[in-house]
């Protein structure tokens, strides 16, 4: 790329307009001046008068010169370099900051053996030496400019006039005639320069709004970043800060240095947990370790220890940042234990505890919700329980440059995209980057939050596969490896219909049980063509009742079949990169550079989605023409998802949609705007009780047409089985929401979110959200947080509000 996003082409179009306006004699393009400077001086080297009246073609046959490119004070500055009939051409542009442009044109001709150029040597008859002295200001050089364009536009005006008699031609001199030509060829060119200006800086608007929808799609889809994760802190625990012990301290690098209070607090305020999210950042309870503490406590393990090791470090509303296990044991204390952690207080501390006391450490300064992060999770580092521990632990050490990460890492080979990942997110300079690490916070930074996310799949099939070890590092070293192959695929606009990222979790989750499941390629291709595969054609695939069609399955199985190749990284790596999946899309007839006319339903690269690229990973490494029913009846399969997918996609709950915004109309609304104060209004929602039924969401959603294509909508959803739980939801939830958010994209409406707080037990309130797009499509919500659901409401152009104001 070439100045920031824009490539050599654009720039090309660009600078051919602007020379454009030049040439036909505009001095001002709105408040822009373009300019030429050419002094005649001898170290610029001469030019002739064709060369100086066509220097558009230096532009249009040249190259730009990456190595030219320089940043200055006042802009850029770039070179094009063009060599005709053996003579160098040099177009320097500067591209100023206050929207001035200049252009310096020499060649590499010794000027004083040059005797072509009239317009510096003087040495014509009829013209006389016009060779410049410098100018001094860029007001100079254009009024130098925009006199020689005035002989140019006189002999344009006679050229114009054909009826002009042929000896006022005559009297043209060979310079004003050559003048003339060159004005009349510029005016011709004039409209195919502007189409193709116009058409690159279309293309350029283009490219840029899929690659931004694309990731909007794919980040949403998305896991969060550990410590982007909001923290909801609490009111502030009764604290007795200890002010004759200096304070602690815990470094996470040389910038983040962190001072801790020792301070008293009640034992019940305390609030160890051991689920994912807020500030705990491990998967697994480790029980032997709670128990070792609660029942046979050793102060030297854990008193003087410095640092994450040392006494629990809490938050000032009790939430555990560093310690929930030494907590949690100290919860469960036996009579004997607690006697030994009150005196080893008393010897360390001087401190004499009550009962019912613990002394912890808070930190001095109140933490903003990064640093809560930051603190949780390094507080894991070398200490990790299980794999999901460790994966936690790295996403959150490289997020911030996780977050900078180049969108395409070009690479040769798998053992130099491992590396560039490494450098790239070698934020502390470490002379060895961490490899591994690294790669692996890159795979799960683009997964998605899903119940088989890679975090938590990882110590499933660890456990899994307990009695056969090296097959679980095989698949997961696959992926691991690959992390760059499926961030520059994930990024990648030659394939923007091809949300890898929404599926990333269930491909990996898919491929470990493919590999634990069959013992070969062949044994799962059987297997799995027999249980998507329906011989009487698409109708009896649409009546099959099976949940489990799901494409995520198919793709875990082509990609698993790469970690039985010798080498399962390098397989994968070459499998993934764009010029072999386009050639294999090519090759195996799924789609090409353009479509077939003769075809109505042929594809090109950029349209092609996840079932056509599982399509292509099912073939991929094989002959096209590979005899295997197994394989044909696989594909088949998929090709009738497919259609079943686009018909649901046209059809679903378009009724639906629309009477449900009738009756949304009808009822009476508030619109929000100050939407700080509306965050205490959402105390006063009156919560729905939860249905019980399940069943009765067909019978309920009476205005639903296409149902049965709906719920198969929802089945193929990687996270069908949640959305399925809460299907008895949907229909209350668009009749009657509590709050509805719409948001907009150039001031057109383009989604709706509808919002329904329901209550299980006397104590619970659970949120649920419908989307519904632009086109009317329904789009299943799941059950939301309510830190989900203020940032939803921050993000919202137009809130309504149907909370009863007298609640």
């Amino acid at each position: 790329m070439f100045k920031g996003e824009l490539d050599s082409a654009i720039i090309k179009g660009r600078d051919l307009e602007d020379l454009y306006l030049l040439e036909s004699g505009a001095k001002k393009h709105g408040a822009k001046k373009i300019l030429i400077r050419h002094y005649g001086e001898e170290s610029t080297g001469g030019l002739t008068n064709d060369e100086l009246l066509n220097m558009s073609e230096v532009i249009k046959n040249g190259s730009v010169l990456l190595e030219s490119f320089e940043k200055r004070n006042n802009g850029f500055r770039y070179a094009y370099e063009w060599e005709n009939n053996s003579v160098k051409l040099r177009l320097v542009v500067d591209d100023l900051n206050d929207g001035n442009k200049i252009f310096d044109f020499y060649s590499d001709r010794n000027f004083t053996d040059f005797r072509d150029a009239s317009l510096h040597s003087g040495n014509h008859h009829y013209e006389n030496n016009p060779t410049q002295k410098p100018l001094t200001s860029q007001e100079e050089l254009l009024k130098t400019q925009e006199n020689a364009l005035k002989t140019q536009e006189n002999a344009l005006k006679t050229q114009e006039n054909p009826l002009k008699t042929t000896q006022e031609a005559k009297n043209l001199s060979p310079l004003e005639q050559a003048n003339a030509e060159k004005l009349a060829k510029l005016e011709s060119e004039k409209l195919e320069s502007e189409k193709e200006f116009t058409r690159l800086k279309e293309q350029e608007i283009v490219r840029k709004a899929a690659l931004k929808k694309k990731l909007e799609h794919e980040r949403g889809n998305a896991g969060n970043i550990e410590s982007a994760t909001k923290i909801e802190v609490g009111e502030d625990i009764p604290t007795h800060t200890q002010t004759q012990i200096p304070k602690s301290r815990v470094r996470l690098n040389e910038r983040e240095i962190y001072d801790l209070n020792y301070a008293i607090v009640k034992a019940k305020d305390l609030k160890p947990s051991f689920t994912t999210g807020g500030t705990q950042k491990r998967t697994d309870m480790n029980e032997e370790q709670i128990k070792s503490i609660a029942e046979n406590f050793d102060p030297k393990k854990i008193f003087g220890s410095g640092g994450f090791e040392d006494l629990p470090i809490v938050l000032h509303d009790g939430q555990v940042i560093a310690g929930n296990h030494r907590i949690q044991g100290m919860l469960n204390f036996t009579p004997k234990s607690r006697f030994a952690y009150e005196r080893a207080i008393k010897e360390y501390y001087h401190i004499d505890l009550k009962p019912d006391e613990l002394l912890v450490r808070v930190p001095h300064n109140r933490l903003n919700n990064t640093e809560i992060n930051n603190l949780a999770a390094s507080s894991n580092q070398g200490r990790f329980n299980s794999e999901s521990d460790h994966a936690i632990a790295v996403l959150s050490h490289y997020e911030p440059k996780l977050k900078e990460l180049e969108k395409q890492l070009n690479a040769d080979s798998i053992y130099s995209l491992k590396n560039i990942v490494a450098k790239n997110l070698n934020f502390d300079k470490a002379t060895h980057p961490n490899v591994g690490d690294s790669n692996l916070a890159l795979l799960m930074f683009n997964m998605p939050r899903t119940k088989t996310q890679g975090i938590e799949l990882l110590n499933r099939w660890q456990k899994e596969f307990s009695n056969d070890i090296k097959s679980y590092e095989k698949v997961k070293k696959m992926f691991v490896d690959n992390a760059g192959s499926f961030h520059n695929l994930i990024h990648d606009m030659s394939f923007p219909n091809v949300s890898l990222n929404a599926y990333l979790s269930d491909i990996m989750d898919r491929s470990f049980a493919n590999l634990k499941n069959y013992q070969s390629t062949s044994e799962s291709l059987k297997d799995l063509s027999e249980k998507f595969y329906k011989t009487n054609s698409l109708d009896m695939f649409e009546k099959s009742d099976q949940s489990t069609s799901d494409i995520s399955e198919i793709l875990g199985g082509a990609i698993a079949r790469f970690a039985r190749f010798d080498d399962p990284s390098k397989a994968l790596f070459e499998a993934l990169k764009s010029d072999n999946i386009k050639k294999g899309l090519k090759e195996f007839k799924i789609a090409d550079v353009t479509k077939d006319m003769f075809n109505p339903n042929s594809k090109e690269f950029k349209d092609i989605d996840i079932y056509d690229f599982t399509h292509y990973l099912l073939m991929a490494n094989r002959e096209p023409n590979e005899n295997n029913p197994s394989l044909k009846h696989l594909i088949q399969a998929v090709k009738d998802m497919q259609k079943e997918s686009e018909k649901t996609i046209k059809e679903a709950s378009k009724t639906s949609a629309k009477e449900s915004e009738k009756g949304i109309k009808e009822r009476a609304f508030k619109v929000i705007e100050d939407k700080e104060a509306f965050f205490k209004d959402l105390n006063a929602i009156k919560p729905t009780q939860l249905p019980r039924e399940i069943d009765s969401f067909l019978n309920a959603l009476n205005g639903v047409k296409n149902k049965e294509n709906f719920i198969k909508h929802l089945k193929s959803k990687p996270d069908a089985k949640h959305r399925l739980a809460y299907l008895n939801l949907v229909e209350p939830t668009l009749k009657e929401p509590d709050i509805t958010l719409i948001f907009k994209e150039q001031g057109k409406e383009v989604k709706k979110e509808h919002i329904k707080a329901f209550q299980g037990d006397p104590k619970t309130i659970y949120y649920f959200l419908v989307t519904q797009d632009n086109d009317s499509k329904l789009i299943t919500g799941l059950r939301i947080s309510d830190n989900y659901l203020k940032a939803e409401i921050g993000k919202a152009d137009i809130i309504h509000s149907f909370i009863p104001q007298d609640s």
